[in-house]
């Protein structure tokens, strides 16, 4: 069962672990620091019907049946618990291990597939393609995670593995979007590109994405002030990307002229036009 107790300041959570169970059941892998209890903080002050449902899922599970989640879920306080598996993250307990390593890396090298991505003329509309972005996101974040811990060479091997079977002609890296979420993901794929010292893939995808990028921000410069007003907050994240590009350029390919590493800020702005109406 789980276990809550209510102080001043939170809601504290313990759900306790049959350590022997989740060893024979596969829930956690050979090598594993499995704890005894998976112990949380629920950051809210109201709960709703589904959350308190899904504790309820968790505490009557008992650890016999794997409980997966599609996002990094960390509503209810449990995401040091959650480890990708793939397009999924599921509940274990081991702290602070966010991919599952061996068994992602074979998923994701042999068995998963892109949907004709790499034939070439195949068209993706807007909902195919941020289907295809989950993919590259998914990518990103297990190569990167290899790359930190000394697997740089599986880090290239998903990351090659995910170029081509994914077109530049089919799906390109740089790519209009709502909310720039495509470049945004093909920055995060570019640092995966960096960290795991593929320089030559990191030079095409940095390619791909400054010239999408810039031609959003010429298109932008060549409307009067009433045509740039919707425009504005899309195109002051198109140039916060360039500059993140140049950071990264700057970090990984010339690291002995970096002084200071500044942080893109959270909401990018764009200055103000001075042309006239037209």
């Amino acid at each position: 069962m789980i276990r809550i107790r209510y102080n001043r300041a939170d809601t504290v959570c313990s759900i306790p672990v049959d350590t022997n169970l989740v060893r024979e059941n596969g829930t956690v892998n050979e090598d594993d620091n499995v704890v005894s209890a998976l112990q949380f903080d629920i950051p809210k002050d109201v709960m709703y019907k589904n959350e308190s449902s899904v504790l309820n899922i968790i505490a009557a599970n008992k650890w016999k049946r794997p409980i997966y989640f599609t996002s990094q879920y960390t509503e209810l306080g449990f995401g040091a618990y959650l480890r990708q598996d793939g397009l999924t993250y599921r509940l274990v307990p081991v702290a602070n291990d966010p991919i599952n390593q061996s068994w992602i890396y074979d998923k994701m090298m042999h068995k998963f597939a892109f949907g004709n991505c790499n034939k070439p003329g195949v068209y993706y509309d807007e909902e195919n393609r941020r289907h295809l972005i989950t993919l590259r996101m998914a990518y990103s974040e297990a190569a990167g995670y290899l790359a930190d811990h000394g697997k740089k060479d599986e880090a290239v091997n998903l990351l090659e593995r995910c170029d081509s079977n994914m077109l530049q002609e089919n799906f390109p890296y740089g790519l209009v979007s709502r909310y720039q979420q495509h470049d945004y993901v093909s920055m995060q794929f570019l640092e995966a590109c960096y960290r795991a010292g593929d320089s030559t893939l990191a030079a095409k995808v940095s390619r791909g994405l400054r010239k999408d990028l810039q031609q959003q921000v010429n298109y932008y410069n060549q409307l009067n002030d009433d045509e740039q007003e919707p425009l504005k907050q899309e195109t002051g994240e198109a140039m916060q990307l360039l500059k993140g590009i140049d950071q990264m350029e700057q970090q990984f390919l010339h690291p002995s002229q970096v002084t200071t590493s500044v942080p893109p800020p959270a909401t990018p702005t764009v200055a103000t036009s001075k042309k006239k109406k037209k």
